[in-house]
């Protein structure tokens, strides 16, 4: 079958022309089936990589290859042609010749002379050929054989322009990795530095365990969690801020040194240090303490250097730092002392470390003289250039940690300091139980659970405890941090593949798909009162996304301050399955606050007011499945 002719598609081009250059590429796709080849091929036949044939040539002179990439340009000049392909290694040259070249064959799948009208550049191809130079002696592939594995049907942008606008380089970083071989070889070194901190810990003797991702309490740290919702369990959970409870976990089991490199969702801030979702390497090392993970984690760090990137010196954050050299190691009092003159330790008092603080231009007033010092020690983070282990943080800030046994005001932890940035935080991790609850309780607060205060109540980890965990230390260097300092880069967004942003559908892909809709609006949770989601239901204008859904009633007491003060109490429930991924609060059950001091009276109160909608929903939506969980209730009092 005689292929139609058609013109190569400009690949610069705009937005508005990008439908019809897609069209015309969807025609050639016809076309190449028409020819009986198939444009989406199932494997290649491919026996060198470029750089292979590139490295290799003395050798491979002469001889015939298979070689496979993206065509990366393509110049036709009457019996010749010209094009270049990019695989995982490098490019190399495809020389063609018309009369060398096999026809088109459905058997064989390839393509010939006369049809190379339907190839663009952005297709995956595979050439068979002999190895050679062309005359201005580039090393070629004379090719024989043509196949088109993969056909584009978009253009890819501007290779000499390349991406420009942040957004899209950050939404489409496949592109940018495609058209910019220094973006594609970083994420490629971040992907040997995690091979190599596996072979580190391997080499020395750790055990690698996976831990779990969605956990029904978190832990292991304070910041705000993801929270999520398990059907098959019908219950709340939480995606891990830490890995390490599990860890500690395995070490009470019996392992001796441990390790997870592991994902950690933090519901925080954005900004050029920090991303809500984020990798970790965490060890637990049994009958040490945090002396061990000094001298492991400056070895770890000089082991990546070497091994991956072959240096020791780096330039972070506009700072040359050298690997190479010990790590300076200082407590956090002595550094404090050295940059201002003041000496915390001697403080007997937080209101004389207080006025220090207001000496240094520093007014916010610090609960306690442990974390006054914290406070003065933000001044000191800048001057961390060289590797920096800096020690014997207040044990007030430190509530996973072992107190010194020489001065217990402080804990057996340091963190890691480069170029005025923290990169590790370590620690002997506190094994009694009595005293790791205490700590836990002090600063608990119901009302404010979930805020990423202090550390929550996890009592099935208190009891793994209770059965002995030898001594034990950890280590947690965060991946991306590691990968900033390493390539050299100052956003995180530039060591992160697939950053985290708000979704969109751009207007010709609206156009192309047939979107009549604008890009799907945030997931977000709603809520109405009883009354107006029954009216809604009523009115058709509300369904449920599943045929079963989950109701958690819930009773709120709040107290106030004095002892005559009257609590109030209030009502709500959750629903889950009726929206499609979000959850439903539903207020207004109307409950009466002069049962305030009976429990069971209001719940008895809550559960006639769900067992009414439960008889609603099902009389909106016969068949509905509904789970009705037991009514909590939750104590608020104001703090004095």
């Amino acid at each position: 079958m005689q292929a139609k002719h058609f013109h190569a598609t400009n690949p610069i081009v705009s937005t508005t022309a990008l439908i019809e250059i897609r069209n015309i590429r969807l025609q050639k796709v016809e076309a190449l089936r028409g020819l009986g080849l198939n444009p989406y091929a199932t494997r290649s036949a491919r026996t060198h990589y470029a750089g292979e044939v590139i490295r290799k040539f003395a050798d491979l002179q002469g001889k015939i290859v298979t070689v496979a990439g993206r065509l990366m340009s393509w110049r036709q000049h009457g019996a010749l042609t010209f094009g270049h392909i990019q695989d995982q290694t490098g490019r190399i040259q495809l020389f063609f010749r018309r009369q060398l070249v096999h026809p088109t064959d459905p058997k064989e799948g390839t393509l010939g002379y006369e049809e190379l009208n339907l190839v663009d550049i952005g297709d995956i191809v595979e050439a068979t050929g002999e190895v050679g130079k062309t005359e201005r002696g580039e090393i070629s592939v004379i090719v024989h054989k043509f196949r088109i594995l993969t056909k584009s049907v978009r253009p890819l942008p501007d290779q000499w322009k390349g991406l420009k606008d942040r957004e899209l380089l950050l939404r489409k970083r496949y592109l940018h990795t495609i058209l910019d071989r220094e973006s594609f070889e970083r994420f490629g070194k971040i992907s040997e530095m995690i091979a190599a901190i596996r072979e580190f810990l391997n080499s020395r003797g750790f055990m690698e365990f996976h831990t779990p991702v969605i956990q029904p309490q978190y832990g292991g740290g304070t910041a705000k969690p993801f929270k999520t919702h398990v059907n098959a369990l019908g219950c709340d959970m939480y995606l891990a801020i830490s890995h390490e409870l599990y860890l500690k976990r395995l070490i009470v089991g019996g392992y001796e040194k441990v390790y997870t490199i592991g994902r950690y969702f933090r519901n925080e801030g954005i900004d050029r240090n920090h991303h809500p979702e984020f990798s970790m390497v965490e060890t637990m090392t049994a009958y040490e303490n945090y002396l061990y993970n000094m001298d492991l984690i400056e070895e770890l760090f000089r082991y990546v250097a070497k091994s991956v990137f072959g240096r020791f010196e780096f330039t972070v954050r506009g700072h040359r730092v050298d690997f190479g050299q010990p790590w300076k190691r200082i407590s956090m009092v002595e550094a404090v002392k050295h940059k201002t003159g003041i000496d915390f330790s001697e403080f007997e008092s937080v209101d004389q470390a207080n006025e220090a603080l207001r000496r240094l231009g520093i007014n916010e007033l610090q609960p306690s003289i442990g974390e006054a010092l914290v406070r003065a020690f933000e001044l000191v983070e800048p001057d961390l250039i060289q590797p920096t282990i800096v020690y014997g943080h207040p044990v007030e800030i430190s509530p996973l940690a072992k107190p010194m046994p020489e001065d217990p005001r402080f804990a057996e932890r340091f963190e890691v300091f480069i170029a005025g940035m923290e990169c590790g935080d370590n620690w002997t991790e506190q094994n009694d139980p009595v005293a790791l609850l205490e700590t836990w309780r002090k600063s608990y607060r119901e009302e404010e659970r979930d805020t990423g205060k202090f550390h929550t109540l996890d009592f099935d980890f208190i009891e793994a405890l209770e059965y002995g965990m030898a001594p034990t230390t950890g280590i947690g260097p965060g991946i991306e941090r590691m990968a900033m300092i390493f390539t050299e880069q100052e956003n995180i967004d530039d060591v992160i593949f697939f950053p985290l942003m708000r979704p969109v559908v751009s207007q010709v892909n609206a156009m192309i798909y047939g979107l009549t809709e604008g890009p799907p609006a945030p997931v977000e949770d709603l809520a109405l009162t009883v009354s107006e989601f029954c009216q809604l239901c009523a009115d058709s204008k509300i369904k449920p996304a599943s045929d079963s859904i989950s109701i958690k009633p819930h009773i709120r007491i709040w107290y106030g301050s004095g002892e005559s003060n009257k609590p109030a109490v209030s009502a709500h429930a959750e629903v889950f399955g009726f929206l499609s991924n979000s959850v439903l609060h539903l207020s207004g059950f109307n409950i009466d606050g002069e049962n305030v001091g009976v429990e069971q009276k209001l719940k008895e109160v809550l559960g006639s007011r769900v067992a009414e909608l439960q008889q609603n929903l099902h009389r909106f939506f016969p068949g509905l499945q509904i789970q009705v969980h037991p009514v909590t209730i939750l104590k608020h009092r104001r703090s004095r």
